[in-house]
């Protein structure tokens, strides 16, 4: 089975154990209209092997972004059961990656590592899916080159490239868009505008992007409370290919949202919780370089270099706050090919400062710096037709000056190891063990006035541990697999919650199980997953409430697919979710016994594509969410503690109701 994979200037071996390994494997329209892949520089096709811990578990192209039209975080994993993220409110909304959050993942953009929250009771992670080409998930500790602080995996976004949107012969083209939500009445326009020399040299792209949204209704109706969003994009890049080994990228992205959003997104409207003006930017300047000649198997060399600047500013009662993390960093990596060895070591290095200005207190501004520096090497080495098997370490030394002038310094190796056996053509097996550490980092800008460390405060560990099953044949595949996966050490306030940052007492232990399962048949295809997990520290489920971005206990999930390619012009399928209940949630708070419950839910969502003129140069895209206007909590959302007596707010957003979604799209 191949995967066409981007933004990988080394060739590497995938290596795959997900539930949803093969989930984005089925030929798309565009695919069925061109033969093959659209030509795209910068895309290998790599072999998935099937392995545990050290590579690729899934990854979501374009075109299911196209299908979903997706408009904000939740959209673009919308369908991937082993991410989570949940509520209307978008600048509330965070990631989870079999329920680990994105406090304890290296998320990046075009390798721009998105270190350091704003706000706690925010999302790190501000992405306009329309710049999107593909978003790679690596689940759980795994490979040395996933970066530092990778506890619960990574999640790497990468944007479009002039020669993803060129046709072929083509030297100067543009792309508009146009579409319709119904729920919120939201509109969203796009142009891009690409082009190249005559010799193919250079090449550039502007793309602008503006979505309004106001609030959203629930599956009840109702209206969600400062669930009401303005974004607006400018993105350019240009690239430079020299000749056949050397390659130059230089973008520049500029994300801005504004709107009357809750003063606390990831909560509901209660409990003088109520929309205020926000405002959120995020600015980002990104350099790569590969140099990869065609007759040296020991050079595949990129640099990385990014500096992104992630701000927030909110008013509460009429007092304004704001607050940002700006991240410098560089990544410099080579791959070699010695005999049956594939060789990929680097290094990574990253400065952050978080920044808040505070009018309530005297000074009123405040910062916090941190570094982190890595080495690393992974080696792919096929042992034999059969046996693959990887290993790898990396190094990674931590070090903090907090706001209270304390300094930590802090350093930890992850190794890792993982085998895959071919039984036959059809049939593999895999085993794996790695490691991950994450040192003292910045605390989120609007802590920065009232909170402080522990003085003994040391790194986080992660130890994981999977077991997986391939099966691939023309018309059949599945994947399945079970894994477990311990976090030591994790920092946090104590419940009830204390301003000091301290290690925990309690581990985070999560386990589950996965599957995925996919029929193809001429132009029909059929999917199935299923994933069970149980997330617990000290014995006891863990919420959402309480361990905010870094953990969260997802119920039993089961997704279901299926689509069908009516014809060279038009392809329709539909989704469904089953997430089960989560009974007999038990939490001390103090003297306080809180009890509550996650209830289940079902959502279905469908989706349409027509090419009127028969090819891509002008499409039509419906797509409904929530078809039947399920009314649920999600379980990435914060637990609903409100019918605890003197706990109300204490409940996250509900989710958007129906919303039917229109999209017109003309390239020339």
């Amino acid at each position: 089975m191949n995967m066409s994979l981007t933004a990988i200037r080394f060739p590497r071996q995938v290596l795959v154990v997900s539930v949803s390994a093969a989930l984005f494997s089925q030929p798309t329209l565009s695919e069925t209209l061109t033969g093959g892949t659209p030509d795209q520089a910068d895309v290998n096709t790599l072999v998935v092997v099937g392995q545990a811990t050290s590579g690729l578990d899934n990854l979501i192209d374009q075109q299911e972004l196209e299908k979903t039209q997706a408009n904000s975080l939740s959209d673009i994993f919308r369908h991937d059961p082993a991410v989570n993220v949940g509520g209307a409110v978008s600048m509330g909304q965070k990631i989870y990656v079999r329920d680990i959050g994105e406090d304890l993942l290296n998320i990046s953009v075009d390798g721009a590592e998105q270190a350091g929250a704003v706000f706690h009771h925010a999302g790190r992670i501000n992405i306009e899916p329309e710049l999107l080409k593909q978003v790679e998930i690596e689940a759980g500790a795994g490979s040395a080159t996933a970066g530092p602080g990778a506890l619960g995996g990574s999640v790497r976004f990468t944007t479009k490239d002039p020669e993803d949107l060129l046709k072929d012969g083509q030297n100067v083209g543009a792309l508009l868009k146009a579409g319709y939500s119904s729920n919120g009445s939201g509109n969203k326009f796009s142009t891009t505008v690409y082009g190249r020399d005559s010799g193919g040299i250079l090449s550039g792209m502007v793309s602008l992007v503006d979505s309004n949204f106001d609030n959203l209704e629930d599956g009840n109706g109702d209206e969600i409370p400062g669930s009401e969003s303005d974004k607006s994009l400018g993105f350019v890049k240009l690239v430079a290919n020299f000749d056949e080994a050397h390659r130059l990228s230089v973008s520049y992205e500029d994300l801005n949202e504004r709107g009357d959003v809750l003063y606390k997104p990831e909560l509901g409207n209660a409990n003088n919780n109520v929309p205020e003006p926000t405002k959120g930017d995020r600015t980002t300047t990104i350099i790569n370089y590969g140099w990869n000649p065609q007759d040296n198997e020991l050079i595949d060399f990129s640099v990385n270099l990014y500096h992104t600047d992630n701000k927030q500013a909110r008013e509460y009662t009429g007092t304004s706050y704001d607050g940002g993390v700006k991240s410098v960093g560089t990544t410099i990596e080579n791959t070699s090919l010695l005999g049956n060895h594939k060789l990929i070591y680097g290094v990574n290095y990253r400065d952050d400062k978080s920044t808040l200005n505070d009018v309530d207190t005297s000074p009123y501004h405040f910062e916090e710096t941190g570094e982190v520096w890595g080495v690393y090497v992974q080696d792919v080495v096929d042992v034999t037709d059969q046996l693959t098997v990887t290993g790898g370490v990396r190094f990674d030394d931590y070090h903090l000056e907090d706001v209270n002038g304390l300094e930590f310094d802090d350093d930890g190796v992850s190794p890792n190891l993982s085998a895959n056996y071919a039984l036959n053509d059809q049939w593999s097996v895999s085993a794996g063990y790695a490691e991950a550490f994450r040192g003292p980092e910045v605390k989120d800008a609007f802590k920065l006035s009232s909170a402080s460390n522990d003085s003994s405060l040391k790194g986080e560990e992660s130890h994981n541990t999977e077991l997986g099953l391939n099966y691939d044949n023309d018309n059949f595949s599945l994947s399945a697999g079970v894994y477990k996966s311990v976090i030591e050490n994790p920092i946090g306030g104590t419940v009830p919650w204390s301003k000091v940052a301290v290690n925990l007492e309690d581990d985070i232990k999560s386990k589950g199980v996965y599957l995925r399962a996919e029929y193809t048949m001429d132009r029909l295809q059929l999917g199935a997953s299923l994933k069970k997990s149980k997330v617990e520290a000290g014995g006891e489920t863990v919420t959402r409430y309480v361990y905010g971005s870094g953990a969260v206990s997802i119920g039993d999930t089961i997704q279901l697919d299926a689509s069908y390619q009516f014809s060279n012009t038009f392809e329709a399928g539909w989704n469904m979710e089953y997430v089960r209940s989560i009974d007999d949630i038990k939490l001390q708070v103090g003297t306080d016994t809180l009890l509550t419950e996650k209830p289940s839910y079902t959502v279905h969502d469908i989706y349409a594509r027509w090419l009127p003129t028969g090819n891509e140069d002008f499409s039509v895209s419906l797509a409904v969410n929530n078809l039947f206007d399920e009314q649920y909590l999600n379980h990435a959302s914060v637990e609903d503690f409100e019918d605890n007596a003197g706990w109300a707010g204490i409940v996250g957003s509900p989710d958007p109701g129906r919303d039917i979604r229109l999209t017109l799209a003309y390239s020339f």
